[in-house]
């Protein structure tokens, strides 16, 4: 299907929010004058009308559209390597589009069900399978297996793939772990606690004078289930047992923080940006948050104290798997757009652009504690990237996602006890496991 890309629609549909943005498939307006015209008005029309749909910049390459989602500082390096690649790629351009977060599931949604679709996007690791699922992606694995650079982590590649098939091609990756201000502990006379027992003694030891022990992200999306899955995992807790004695245990000791007061009420409404503000402002000692904020503290908060470490244990270490995927949708020419995946997810130009971006390379060729190995924040990250899973991979994540926040919500507003908000999320998964059946 021939796409181009129509900037003043784009425009007016991103106001109005109530159409899809994108590129539509393209038309052939002069069929009917062709009949009663001859044969070189006709190819004249017709090339003209190639030109406009293209667009000048194009010339003879395969034009593919690209939507993203990201935001400074992550997007300036990445519209480099677009630029790059652009300069360099014989047959194929990228044009890309930027479509908010939160406004993209809705996009994909409508563009599925109309046939109005990028050739690419960019998705959040645990929605690779629902969409492909959905049959908005392709199955790309063929042309990943005949890839000669396609050495990944396997645990970072299996967020992408479902039943044999394989959905996108993980560019980016990161997780979470554990900061905390150095002159704040050491005045309570604590260490950085590696296990929970530790932990709950720092946050109880750190909690005065306005200041909590601990803060993380609880808000009613993503972010939550994002930071909730490292005490799960760490208590051997998982989504498909959420009512066993060990999902339960984590949700106790997760809850127990605002309960106890080491941990402001107000992580229901922080988002993981609020949170790093929060750190950085000195009302929390402590924070669980991702590798992206290193970057972000050394700006804004130049003159703290501060380090971190791996997220503190219970049963096993455990981090969450963050980042995106490169996936090609279903109409889209699927080898000019891996001509890009190639280029961007390839060893030359992986590295440094995640260390550009405080994330990590997901390929297995790429030695993260190396690329690190300057800088002992992100290193502590780089280091935690074996102990690191992802959420799912499964058709229906979102409607998992949903069950798990409304549990944490529950849990920690004291409308349900642990056990009883894990019991019903279970039931919930359950019935949303059974629907697949």
């Amino acid at each position: 299907m021939k796409k181009r890309c129509i900037a003043a629609v784009l425009t007016a549909v991103m106001v109005m929010g109530t159409m899809l943005t994108g590129c539509g498939s393209s038309s052939n307006e002069n069929a009917s004058a062709s009949e009663t015209t001859d044969t070189a008005e006709a190819e004249n029309n017709e090339t003209a009308d190639k030109e406009t749909e293209t667009e000048s910049i194009s010339g003879q390459k395969k034009q593919v559209v690209l939507w993203h989602s990201m935001v400074s500082p992550e997007v300036e390096p990445f519209q480099e390597m677009v630029d790059n690649f652009n300069a360099n790629s014989q047959r194929v351009e990228v044009v890309t589009e930027w479509v908010a977060r939160d406004e993209q599931t809705k996009q994909l949604t409508i563009g599925n069900m109309a046939g109005e679709l990028p050739d690419m996007v960019f998705v959040d690791n645990p929605e690779v399978i629902n969409y492909g699922e959905m049959g908005v992606f392709q199955d790309i694995k063929a042309l990943f297996d005949g890839w000669e650079e396609n050495q990944f982590l396997e645990s970072i590649t299996n967020s992408c793939v479902y039943g044999g098939k394989m959905y996108g091609v993980p560019y980016i990756g990161c997780n979470l772990a554990l900061f905390y201000d150095k002159d704040v502990l050491e005045a309570a006379g604590v260490e950085a606690p590696t296990t929970w027992d530790e932990l709950t003694k720092a946050a109880e030891a750190t909690t005065k004078d306005g200041v909590y022990g601990l803060a993380f992200s609880a808000i009613k999306n993503a972010e939550c289930t994002y930071q909730f899955m490292p005490f799960l995992w760490s208590a051997e807790g998982d989504w498909t047992e959420m009512d066993s004695a060990n999902s339960i245990e984590a949700m106790t000791y997760y809850s127990d923080f605002v309960k106890n007061g080491l941990a402001n009420k107000e992580v229901l409404n922080w988002s993981q940006a609020d949170v790093c503000k929060q750190f950085a402002s000195g009302n929390s000692a402590m924070m669980i948050n991702g590798s992206w904020n290193v970057g972000t503290l050394r700006n804004d908060a130049p003159d703290k104290n501060w380090g971190v470490v791996p997220i503190p244990v219970d049963k096993v270490p455990a981090s969450c798997l963050g980042g995106e995927a490169l996936c090609i949708t279903k109409s889209a020419d699927a080898e000019a757009s891996f001509e890009f995946i190639e280029y961007l997810c390839g060893k030359e130009i992986s590295a440094p652009y995640a260390k550009s971006t405080a994330k990590f390379s997901p390929r297995s060729d790429v030695d993260n504690e190396v690329e690190f190995a300057d800088d002992p924040e992100m290193k502590v990250f780089a280091d935690e990237m074996k102990n690191t899973k992802p959420r799912g991979p499964y058709p229906k994540w979102t409607e998992i996602d949903n069950a798990i926040i409304e549990a944490c919500q529950s849990a920690l507003t004291d409308a349900k006890t642990p056990e009883q908000a894990c019991k019903d999320a279970a039931a919930k998964i359950a019935d949303i496991q059974a629907s697949l059946e």
